[in-house]
């Protein structure tokens, strides 16, 4: 043979070899079957629109090794479930991913951001390290529209709950909803500090802007989500404050909005042709003392732009219209009068917008003793601004009084102390125990459902649907760590409660405030 001719002998006598040893080998490998994990989602929606803090629910059916796998506790140790969620393809600028939970069964309030996510559901066999998906469209849409806001203290921080029934909403609800721990559900960590106050302001006619308001910050918040915009350190001052020390804010019928932040007074006044979004300008100048957490709401028809309280010299202080400072009121007020705007000589502890459009204000003079006093604030430079002033003597537990609402249609003025709750019929000096929390609770705040604004005509958008005829009654427990909101209706004219009318909404924090939340 020539040499390529034994080359090829060769080598075909190397494969018979080789397929001989192939043909001889019984098998020394450690072969494994690889059960596979099956989800069935036959009978399961694979997309769903949800209203935000609704709940998830989607339970698919997992096989293994022939077994459906038990949803509640799992029979092989080897598997592991989880979900997680993501936005959708095409939602830009959107990072943020959430593990949903680890069972078979998903079932998660959806607080996240209002647009279109995805939802992964995966098996995986530690063992092999296979896997199985599962993926689920999950479009969540606002609902935070119209209800009552919550403002309240846990932890040290500050968060908000929203009520939603249809004794608030004027729009028709399908069932009650209780939201709770709003803010931080939408920006990922509560407000820092105690809580302050809270509004729904309609000074910015072309967009309406809500604030939250605690002892260490303000947001400015998303109507429909509560995601903050703005707060000290984003754009909620031209010129940010060396201090940020707010204590209270507020808005206008004048559209205008208030803030008092270390002592001084802040404003944004949207009656100023402006092109742009608005933010608070430097302080207010003036000469006072230490300020009450209060100010007038209601000027419209004055030359007030706003009023407020000197806590040292004891008196009412103004704001003229587009004036740049806190100054006393000009003119001298009569010897007639109840009591000298310029000169009350009393502490001004709390107060509200009441019957006639007239603030009523509780305050106490250097004996210790309570008075309710009344001033009309909208009839501008008039000699008797001051309307009434009425002993409080015969008003139990008046010395722990912690919070007033006052009606605008009737002679209504609620005040509370401890853990009962009075009404004060100042005209006819008369006293009435109405309403006492159960055992463990104290009150902590009371509020009618109205709004600051003074035009009460029916369906206009900033009127709530019963104004003045559903009173909230916040108390605390303070073992139980839990704060609960008692609901019920009023007689909007006399003001005795209607029986069989209460509702319940607890698992809040320690409640400091509530206000009305329109539908805009």
């Amino acid at each position: 043979m020539n040499g390529k001719k034994i080359l090829n002998f060769l080598i075909l006598l190397s494969g018979i070899i080789l397929l001989a040893s192939c043909a001889k080998d019984k098998g020394n490998y450690d072969y494994k079957t690889l059960n596979p994990v099956t989800i069935d989602i036959e009978n399961v929606a694979i997309s769903y629109g949800l209203e935000r803090f609704d709940i998830l629910e989607i339970s698919p059916k997992v096989m293994y090794k022939g077994e459906k796998v038990d949803p509640v506790k799992s029979q092989f140790s080897e598997l592991k479930f989880s979900w997680e969620m993501y936005p959708a393809a095409g939602v830009q600028g959107i990072t943020e991913r959430y593990i949903l939970s680890d069972s078979i069964a998903l079932k998660a309030e959806m607080s996240q951001r209002e647009l279109s996510w995805e939802v992964l559901f995966t098996v995986t066999n530690t063992t092999t390290g296979i896997k199985a998906f599962s993926k689920f469209d999950v479009k969540i849409t606002p609902s935070l529209a119209e209800g009552w806001m919550v403002l309240y203290e846990r932890d040290g921080k500050t968060d908000v709950g929203l009520i939603a029934n249809n004794e608030i909403s004027k729009a028709q609800l399908k069932k009650e909803k209780l939201f709770l721990d709003i803010y931080s559900a939408s920006n990922g960590t509560p407000l820092p500090g105690t809580p302050g106050s809270l509004i729904f302001s309609s000074a910015n006619l072309s967009a309406k802007r809500l604030y939250v308001q605690s002892s260490q910050e303000i947001a400015m918040v998303v109507s429909g989500t509560f995601q903050k915009v703005f707060d000290y350190n984003q754009s909620l001052f031209w010129s940010k404050p060396a201090s940020t020390a707010p204590i209270l804010i507020k808005a206008t019928e004048g559209r205008k909005e208030f803030l008092i932040n270390n002592n001084k007074v802040h404003m944004i006044d949207y009656t100023a042709l402006v092109q742009g979004e608005r933010a608070f300008g430097d302080a207010l100048g003036g000469t006072y003392g230490t300020l009450a957490p209060w100010m007038s709401t209601s000027t419209l028809g004055a030359p007030f732009d706003a009023i407020f309280y000197d806590q040292t010299n004891k008196k009412f202080m103004k704001l003229i219209t587009r004036g740049s400072e806190i100054v006393p009121i000009s003119t001298t007020q009569a010897v007639t009068a109840p009591f000298d705007v310029n000169n009350v000589g009393m502490e001004l502890l709390m107060g509200d917008m009441g019957w006639n459009n007239l603030e009523y204000l509780v305050m106490k003079d250097n004996a210790n003793k309570h008075w309710l006093l009344t001033a009309n604030f909208r009839g501008g430079e008039i000699p008797n601004i001051g309307k009434a002033k009425y002993d409080m003597s015969i008003c139990p537990e008046v010395a722990n009084i912690n919070s007033v609402t006052a009606g605008y249609l009737g002679e209504i003025f609620y005040y509370s102390a401890n853990n009962h709750l009075y009404q004060f019929k100042y005209l006819q000096n008369t006293v009435g125990q109405l309403w006492t929390a159960p055992a463990g609770e104290t009150i902590t705040n009371i509020a009618l459902q109205k709004y600051y604004y003074t035009n009460h005509a029916p369906g206009i958008p900033f009127d709530p649907k019963n104004p003045c005829k559903v009173l909230y009654i916040a108390t605390y427990n303070e073992s139980k760590k839990v704060g609960t909101v008692y609901q019920v209706e009023v007689n909007q004219t006399e003001g005795s409660l209607v029986p069989g009318t209460q509702k319940e909404y607890t698992g809040f924090g320690k409640i400091k405030a509530m206000a009305w939340k329109p539908l805009i």
